[in-house]
């Protein structure tokens, strides 16, 4: 009798969590950024389970090196990204978004998406997207690191409204060596009503107590809205 009711218990506990997706970064994995974000997740395990997905393309040359999209049309049979180059193709991306609203219909609903790097600029466009996907209609909100515009020109077309359908918190260095500043800052621009934490670090999702005690006062936020 006593573990059943234990049973119903942590069942309960559980629906009153955020459901969260993970995407990785360029060069990464569904298992380097669980690792990356042990700190973080550990601070805010009361409040949101978390999910990570593997991006569909490998990078050329690297193991468990993964891209949810390229910049540069191949060469010699090599695809690579480039956050900074200004390019006219967007190969993989096509087959990106195809798998992830298969994966969101299936494994779904998700109250939001944390994502870094090249990631958070893949949750910036599914922003966008959320206006047409129905497979997006639960998320609410983003937490995105290090995140940026796409520079792909065929990807300004999901940057021409402001994104006032979900609530963002964005948390990037100011000593960033991989995506400047400037960068970032203009991710944010394109969002309603963002919530901003820059730290002195550089590429990386940060563990020190202040930015994880600010991710969980948003996420508390996010948990509150939810249940209201």
């Amino acid at each position: 009798h006593y573990f059943i009711q234990s049973n119903l218990s942590i069942q309960c506990h559980m629906a009153n969590k955020l459901r969260v997706l993970c995407l990785h970064g360029y060069r990464q994995s569904d298992k380097s950024f669980r690792e990356k974000t042990g700190g973080l997740r550990k601070t805010l395990k009361s409040v949101a389970e978390f999910e990570f997905i593997r991006a569909p393309h490998a990078v050329h040359g690297e193991e468990d090196s993964l891209s949810w999209f390229y910049s540069n049309p191949a060469t010699h049979n090599i695809l690579s990204y480039d956050c900074q180059d200004p390019s006219t193709e967007d190969p993989g991306f096509d087959e990106t978004i195809q798998f992830l609203m298969k994966y969101l219909k299936e494994n779904g609903p998700y109250d939001g998406i944390l994502a870094f790097s090249q990631g958070a600029c893949l949750a910036s466009m599914l922003c966008d997207m959320k206006r047409r996907e129905p497979a997006l209609n639960s998320v609410s909100f983003v937490m995105l690191f290090c995140g940026f515009r796409s520079r792909i020109t065929k990807h300004d077309r999901y940057y021409t409204q402001p994104f006032d359908n979900v609530r963002s918190l964005h948390v990037f260095g100011e000593t960033d060596d991989v995506i400047p500043l400037e960068m970032s800052e203009k991710l944010v621009s394109s969002f309603v009503d963002p919530v901003v934490m820059k730290h002195p670090g550089g590429h990386f999702v940060p563990s020190s107590a202040p930015v994880r005690n600010f991710c969980k006062s948003f996420m508390l936020e996010q948990l509150k809205l939810k249940d209201s």
